[in-house]
């Protein structure tokens, strides 16, 4: 069977040293696992030679080589030059290798025979003039020879349409009728229906996976690339949602807090009015209590007056009596205002007591109402004394409105 290749100048020289192994066997571009190093001087090269003024093919003792490559693409350059045509393209197919396996079914003492005809066969398919030898390897696991060649088809390089679909097609069953026909039997050079179908499936299979990741590449990767930039996108906003929601949340929360505070202190409050109208209740019961007393002093005035007003016109020795009978009177009068304003007092102090909780908490928020407390405290019991003096309440309401 055969198998061909094509190469882009770039890989003439890797390729000239692995045919032209007997020249270095220790290069590394022509050191392989799978040469038997005691077996490769048995290796050989076919080639054309001259004998008599007669070209024939047989072993040679030439070699490949770049040089012999970069000759033809200088040639051909000229040649394009000279038409006005382009030179070859650096990215060009400047040389095919195609290698023909042994056959199992070829015995060993056919071997030459076989490469000698193939070689034959393949000068007359591409053309001798492009030949670069056949290099027959028999130091490797299955003999086989390789046969490099210059794709030049009318002066151009132009490997596409020198082995086109029919050569390919033509190829192996050519090259078994040259071979049944020279060597008296047909050896195995075309592949059985099976091996054919098992290539052709792999081919495809080959085919296919580039199209997969050539379709990869248009479009899952894009759409890819694509998706994780909208989930990207999508997270950073759904954080900064997150974290806007979170400000916020913060903020209703202080909003609360503060509302709650504001609560506590109207609740303060609405508590300090509850106690300022029942200290006014009280007021008003205390101020009815010394209106009733200064009613009942006055009733008992009117005797003592009419004593008085009597005394003025008496004699002496009635006055004396008289004198007498009002200080009586007076001294019940005192005795009784001076208990009234020891209940005065007592309730007062009682007051002041029910005021002392309001004013503490008044005095962590604002000094001038302390004052006005204290102020208020002051004002009761200055009214204490100066009922104890004048025998009458004070008329003045000033220190409730300060207190507020």
């Amino acid at each position: 069977m055969a198998h061909i290749a094509k190469y882009k100048a770039s890989a003439v020289g890797k390729l000239c040293a692995h045919y032209n192994r007997w020249q270095g066997i220790d290069n590394p571009n022509v050191s392989r696992e799978n040469i038997d190093k005691s077996r490769t001087h048995l290796n050989y090269t076919l080639g054309v030679y001259e004998k008599d003024g007669k070209r024939f093919i047989g072993k040679v003792r030439g070699s490949a080589s770049w040089a012999t490559v970069k000759g033809r693409i200088d040639a051909v350059n000229a040649r394009a030059k000279a038409e006005g045509k382009r030179a070859t393209r650096k990215d060009a197919v400047v040389m095919a290798d195609m290698v023909v396996t042994l056959p199992p079914n070829v015995p060993p003492e056919d071997a030459y025979k076989f490469f000698w005809n193939s070689y034959q066969y393949i000068a007359d398919r591409v053309g001798r003039g492009n030949l670069m030898g056949g290099y027959v390897h028999m130091d490797e696991t299955t003999p086989h020879m390789h046969v490099p060649f210059t794709p030049i088809l009318d002066g151009r390089f132009n490997y596409k349409k020198m082995c086109d679909r029919k050569f390919y097609q033509t190829f192996h069953k050519g090259l078994g009728d040259r071979l049944e026909q020279k060597m008296g039997y047909r050896p195995e050079v075309e592949l059985s229906e099976e091996t054919r179908a098992q290539r052709v499936y792999t081919s495809r299979t080959k085919d296919i996976d580039k199209v997969r990741g050539a379709v990869d590449r248009a479009i899952v990767e894009p759409a890819q690339q694509e998706a994780d930039r909208i989930v990207a996108v999508a997270k950073e906003e759904a954080a900064a949602l997150l974290q806007d929601a979170e400000a916020q949340k913060a903020d209703l929360v202080a909003q609360i807090a503060d509302r709650r505070g504001d609560l506590a202190e109207l609740d303060s409050q609405l508590e300090d009015v509850k106690l300022d109208i029942a200290d006014e209740e009280d007021r008003l019961e205390c101020l009815r209590q010394r209106a009733d007393g200064v009613a009942r002093d006055v009733a008992e005035l009117r005797p003592i007056a009419a004593e008085v007003r009597g005394w003025e016109a008496a004699g002496k020795a009635e006055r004396g009596a008289i004198l007498d009978n009002i200080a009586v009177k007076c001294d019940g009068l005192a005795s009784r205002i001076r208990t009234a304003v020891a209940g005065i007092k007592l309730k007062v102090e009682e007051l002041a007591e029910r005021i002392a909780a309001p004013v503490r908490y008044a005095q962590r928020k604002s000094e001038p109402r302390q004052q006005g407390l204290d102020e208020v405290m002051a004002q009761a019991r200055a009214a204490a004394d100066a009922w104890n003096r004048a025998h009458q309440a004070p008329t003045n309401n000033r220190w409730r409105g300060q207190s507020r």
